[in-house]
């Protein structure tokens, strides 16, 4: 893409984002996770004598938004709220069209791609545009539609599909509500959609790479007071450069997932899961073949007295080929946050992924994490959580109430030394080399988040890998990793 091709969108980043921003004080990261605040405006203020409810927060997932709260005129103080609700009828709320977006430029510098084995320095510009539309036709029928468009420029190896794909359909998809009372919501959809389940350690959006996850199929979801469950039948679908993306016949992926919340926050609760996979072809480190996985998982999680704790199991078993399948992963993400105003925040992240231990023994006993969110251990992601252990302790903080800073020093081993390191995507990365070292590396990382206002962010990352034995008897060594990203939804 040529350079000129950047300016427009920086441009409109910019203008739109002063607009917007225009008077706005900047909020904290949980401030923002509670309602999304933004300024409100001064004749609100003096008319009612006191501030409008502070508008939701923009998502992961943009389709669970739900702008129906605009219909109330007093309620609207953001530029865009005009596009946001958007009403269809007289008098039926319910009735209304959401349009929205995002703008999204990113600088990725990889020093060492997969510690400089059979790669090399490949640094880039990526940039995301999103546009959605979102039809309410009462309170039961509904149609949404999001388009993408993905670019990179400058990079010195050929970008993949997930990174440069000029144009495409992202989701799109048909809601039917037919049980619905005031507490008591049952929805039924049918098309294409991405899905966020739990903390996102098996199945998430891929929020860093320009296109994210999408499935095709049908999914039911359940909603009342302290629990929620999802069901679904789907197919992944694959990310194509030239063509449009369809759906992957060699793949097949279901599951249910039941949450109970133990407050009216939902601060607290417990995850129960099952999800199940079939591929044509799997592949891991002992070979490829025709695979069935059932996974089976729980998750506690919760904050109390300034702690906070996110634990998770998951147990695999199946088919593989020949052989049968049983690995499993256990993790836990706990912290404490200090009184003060600047929230100092001490956590410990330990994970364990199981890896095949012996490759002829008639059992796969590598972990399968599915599809995991990226930037799982660090924004570098160069490790899949699988065959792995790792200790991550780290230390975050809020500078200001909009910017917020965290780093950490993150060790990691192979959990078998008779199996390998897989990158990413599911390959092998580092073959498994049975007499050298457990031991991969240490990661340190540092991240920068600044919140300029509501629909603008700012994020920063560098990552150096200090490699260890096994890497380095690979052929392999340090990597060092720097990203950029500013967003601008609407």
């Amino acid at each position: 893409m040529e350079p000129a091709a950047w300016i427009f969108p920086l441009l409109l980043l910019t203008s739109s984002a002063v607009l917007a921003g225009e008077g706005a004080a900047p909020v904290t990261k949980a401030d923002q996770a509670e309602s999304g605040a933004s300024a409100p405006q001064a004749e609100e203020v003096a008319e009612t004598g006191e501030s409008p409810p502070a508008p939701p927060s923009y998502k992961m997932l943009r389709f669970t938004e739900d702008y129906s709260w605009l219909s109330d005129p007093v309620k609207r103080g953001d530029l865009f709220d005009p596009i946001k609700y958007i009403p269809l009828r007289t008098n039926e709320p319910y009735w209304y069209l959401t349009f929205g977006g995002e703008v999204r430029e990113r600088f990725e510098g990889n020093y060492d791609q997969n510690f400089g084995i059979r790669a090399g320095d490949n640094s880039y510009w990526m940039q995301r545009l999103t546009l959605l539309g979102d039809l309410h036709l009462g309170e039961r029928v509904r149609f949404f539609v999001e388009g993408i468009s993905g670019l990179v420029a400058g990079e010195s190896l050929p970008a993949p599909a997930v990174n440069k794909d000029p144009i495409n359909l992202q989701f799109a998809f048909m809601d039917v509500i037919p049980y619905l009372t005031e507490d008591e919501r049952l929805t039924l959809r049918a098309g294409r959609f991405g899905l966020s389940l739990g903390s996102g350690r098996l199945v998430a959006t891929r929020a860093a790479p320009n296109i994210p996850f999408k499935f095709d199929g049908f999914e039911a979801i359940y909603d009342r007071p302290f629990w929620h469950a999802t069901a679904f039948v789907t197919r992944p679908v694959i990310e194509y450069t030239d063509r449009f993306d369809r759906e992957d016949d060699s793949t097949g992926f279901w599951g249910l997932y039941l949450t109970h919340w133990f407050n009216n926050s939902r601060e607290s609760g417990v995850d129960v899961y099952y999800l199940g996979i079939s591929r044509e072809h799997g592949q891991y480190a002992s070979g490829t073949g025709k695979e069935l996985r059932h996974s089976f998982g729980t998750r506690w999680f919760g904050e109390k007295n300034q702690w906070d704790w996110n634990g998770e199991a998951v147990v695999q078993v199946g088919d593989f080929g020949n052989e049968s399948i049983l690995a499993w992963t256990s993790s836990l993400d706990a912290g404490y946050t200090w009184e003060a105003s600047w929230k100092p925040r001490l956590g410990l992240k330990a994970d364990i992924a199981s890896g095949d231990n012996n490759p002829t023994n008639g059992t796969q006993g590598t972990f399968d994490a599915l599809y995991f969110k990226s930037g799982y251990f660090n924004d570098a992601s160069l490790i899949r959580p699988e065959n792995i252990i790792d200790v991550h302790p780290s230390f975050s903080a809020n500078l200001t109430r909009s910017i917020t800073i965290d780093g950490g020093a993150d060790a990691f081993w192979r959990y078998t030394r008779n199996d390998a390191v897989y990158a990413v995507p599911g390959f092998v990365a580092i073959p498994a080399l049975k007499t050298a070292s457990a031991f991969v590396g240490t990661a340190l990382d540092v991240n920068l988040e600044w919140r300029v206002q509501r629909h603008l962010s700012f994020l920063a990352s560098y990552v150096h890998f200090l490699t260890g034995d096994y890497i380095h008897a690979a052929g392999g060594r340090d990597v060092n990793y720097v990203s950029t990203t500013m967003s601008f939804l609407f």
